[in-house]
């Protein structure tokens, strides 16, 4: 998930991993003997095997990542119960993780990157305020009528793992703040709604681009999507919008199999669709540069034969 300081993508220059992207690299080390036992079947793209092959998943292992992604639900559902008026990010973020250690889970974010105790991100979920985009550390602050709040939440049960998130409205939210939250789920879900074999990414992160820029808001360019399996960061990278470089290096073609978080970022204002950010001091916390609010939504969605099955909403 987080530090961008102590790793990036070589894939794509300058992107960094949104929520739990990152997270990976870090377990895999920790967990080396597991990625060197598990299966791979690496995607083949235009006749050759891609450097950085997409791991397929089997049928038993998507049922496996779906129990994930079910204690992933029901730690956002309990989140966004706690998500009232006067209530503390901390709150929000205590209520998730009884709900993950109730169910025998593991909360990737805490003690990011090192997982010594008393180093790294300091809590179980990020909880992230209006202006707060991505990452923000639970805490004293106080949520507020009209606020929206993030929670994003990442789980790993038995060796799978399953990553969501979901912006919560407190109370009455001003118009245009709600009709922002509205584009995002709806952008998520015309995403899930293209996903079949067969069908490039680039076409998929266009229309989720196309449609932000069509109600004019901002697409958040430095955090993108990832796959996700026995580790949170795996190949492919899944933007929510489409540059030179993506397609010339980075598209790929969907297949059975494949697993991916989708997860589309919007801001308020934003210029030529791009939305400006700024990491804080705390070194986690990343603001919008202007101050507008943010939305941020996500689901962990397997490809299978008959197009798309989300393994992060509770069924």
């Amino acid at each position: 998930m987080f530090d961008n300081r102590s790793i990036s993508d070589p894939g794509m220059p300058g992107t960094r991993a949104v929520g739990t992207l990152l997270l990976g690299r870090v377990d895999e080390l920790r967990r080396s003997a597991v990625g060197r036992t598990a299966a791979r079947r690496p995607v083949r793209e235009g006749g050759r095997v891609r450097a950085r092959s997409i791991e397929l998943k089997s049928p038993a292992e998507i049922t496996a990542m779906r129990m994930a992604g079910r204690l992933v639900q029901r730690a956002l559902e309990a989140a966004r119960q706690a998500c009232v008026p006067g209530a503390t990010t901390a709150a929000v973020d205590a209520a998730a993780a009884a709900v993950i250690e109730s169910g025998g889970g593991e909360p990737l974010f805490l003690h990011y990157p090192t997982y010594v105790p008393g180093e790294g991100f300091p809590a179980r979920t990020c909880v992230s305020v209006n202006e707060e985009v991505v990452h923000g550390i639970p805490g004293r602050r106080r949520l507020a009528e009209g606020d929206l709040a993030t929670v994003d939440c990442g789980v790993r049960l038995g060796d799978w793992c399953a990553d969501a998130a979901i912006t919560v409205p407190i109370g009455r939210v001003q118009v245009d703040w709600m009709h922002m939250l509205e584009t995002a789920n709806a952008i998520l879900d015309e995403a899930i709604a293209m996903v079949r074999p067969g069908r490039r990414w680039s076409d998929i992160a266009a229309r989720m681009e196309r449609m932000a820029g069509d109600a004019g808001y901002g697409v958040v360019r430095e955090y993108v999507g990832h796959g996700i399996g026995r580790r949170l960061h795996e190949p492919p990278q899944a933007p929510g919008f489409v540059t030179p470089e993506f397609l010339r290096d980075q598209d790929f073609t969907l297949r059975p199999g494949m697993v991916v978080a989708i997860e589309p970022m919007l801001t308020l204002n934003g210029s030529k669709g791009h939305a400006e950010t700024i990491e804080l001091g705390d070194g986690w916390t990343v603001v919008t540069a202007d101050g507008c609010p943010a939305v941020h939504m996500e689901h962990t969605v397997a490809v299978v034969r008959g197009g798309a099955e989300v393994l992060t909403d509770g069924r």
